[in-house]
């Protein structure tokens, strides 16, 4: 007879899932919203920041976690033809000067 933690649960392994927190903006199952909230607040920071920001990856973390791969292709497409459907980010755009890149230390 087998002892140890696997044999309580049958052989299998349990793995942990990382997943956002709680964000009191999207009380819905409906990810949409707050997937697409998370990538213009993304574009938003490095737009004032610049690319290489390091606290604009928190946004970036969650929308690569909570939105479909083929919603963010598309979206970043968008942006590199200049057509991405978001009046909030070209009021941003149109508000604040585009910072430069941030360099790497």
């Amino acid at each position: 007879r087998s002892s140890g933690i696997n044999a309580e649960y049958g052989g299998t392994v349990k793995r942990f899932v990382w997943t956002p927190k709680y964000d009191p903006r999207y009380p819905a199952f409906n990810k949409g919203p707050k997937c697409t909230q998370y990538f213009i607040d993304f574009q938003k920071c490095i737009w004032k920041k610049g690319e290489g920001y390091k606290p604009c990856d928190w946004f970036r973390h969650h929308y690569e976690h909570v939105c479909p791969q083929p919603w963010i292709e598309k979206w970043n497409d968008q942006l590199d033809r200049g057509v991405f459907p978001s009046k909030q980010l070209l009021k941003w755009q149109n508000k604040y000067p585009k910072a430069p890149a941030v360099e790497e230390d």
